[in-house]
């Protein structure tokens, strides 16, 4: 823990003397700028006294930013991990608050985005359910006298296909958006099917981005027609097709389309989330944040091209958050 506080030292030169309730200082995700600019002009029209300070240095400081209390607010393109959460409780047991503020977006890269699982478009497998993907990339038995699964004939495939083995593909398990598939389709398991092939982006010695993990992962399922992958339906060609997924086998299948992650039915469907301490010196933090949940501060969300609403029954849950 020593180690971690210590790698965290330089942001402390950021910290601010106390300040009025006037200013909110904001940190994280540079791909939610957009989205928080609409936000701090329409909540400025309700409290013109206000200024935000916001520092776009990434989701991987934003917590360290509210234990460090060098930050107000917090901006999320994934979830917390687990050392984020072991770090914070050191300063606040409580844990921080956290908000779900938009759904992700449906297709566009390098954002937060819902997850498509590929195959081939040679493949006949039409429709998957998140259990039988439990059982395809994990490697221990999805549920009780249920087996791993490693053929495409398990699947119902016939002929030619039935002893075809299923080949895997998709992001770094030790990512933000390997740890999204781990929790929401393993269960939090940490046991992958070893046979899993990895992808994370290429960059030259420089630093410029040779090729995006996305791209990658579509091409290897494009080339196999045995393949299955998953990462953002951006990166779709015409090689490859999406399925449509249920939640269990009793129910409905989705298929990945813009109005199903606005709504929130496809069951890989992903979040933006914003996150606060719990009892914040500044009166102003659960004033924008309820601003953010509000009507008006939905409708902004759709002044920007990425991210999507919340549907209304999933924004008065989070609202519900804010008068614990």
């Amino acid at each position: 823990m020593r180690r971690l506080l210590a790698s965290l030292a330089p942001l402390c030169l950021l910290a601010q003397t106390p300040e009025s309730s006037a200013v909110l200082r904001v940190l994280g995700n540079s791909h939610m700028e957009k989205l928080v600019t609409e936000w701090e002009r329409g909540f400025r029209g309700l409290h013109p006294e206000v200024q935000f300070r916001n520092r776009y240095l990434g989701t991987a400081n934003a917590i360290a930013g509210l234990y460090l209390e060098t930050a107000d607010l917090a901006l999320m393109g994934r979830e917390t991990i687990p050392m984020e959460d072991i770090a914070y409780r050191r300063v606040f047991p409580d844990g921080p608050l956290g908000l779900t503020v938009a759904t992700a977006s449906f297709d566009v890269p390098l954002e937060t985005f819902a997850f498509a699982i590929f195959v081939n478009r040679r493949n006949p497998i039409e429709r998957l359910t998140l259990r039988q993907l439990q059982a395809i990339f994990g490697c221990e038995p999805a549920a009780p006298g249920c087996a791993s699964i490693q053929t495409w004939g398990q699947l119902g495939l016939t002929g030619e296909w039935s002893t075809r083995p299923i080949r895997l593909h998709g992001y770094q398990i030790d990512s933000g958006l390997g740890r999204f598939f781990q929790q929401t389709v393993l269960d939090g398991s940490r046991k992958w099917n070893c046979a899993f092939t990895e992808y994370a982006n290429l960059y030259a010695p420089g630093g410029r981005l040779l090729a995006n993990a996305g791209d990658l992962i579509v091409r290897a399922v494009a080339q196999d027609d045995a393949a299955i992958g998953f990462c953002g339906y951006g990166h779709a060609t015409a090689a490859d097709k999406a399925l449509p997924l249920a939640a269990a086998a009793d129910a409905r299948y989705v298929p990945l389309t813009r109005e199903n992650v606005a709504n929130r039915s496809y069951p890989l469907t992903r979040s933006v989330y914003i996150y606060a301490n719990r009892h914040p010196a500044n009166p102003m933090v659960f004033e924008f944040l309820r601003y953010v949940l509000s009507a008006q501060g939905q409708r902004d969300v759709t002044r920007q091209d990425v991210y999507l609403p919340l549907p209304d029954g999933f924004v008065r849950n989070e609202r519900e958050k804010l008068r614990d």
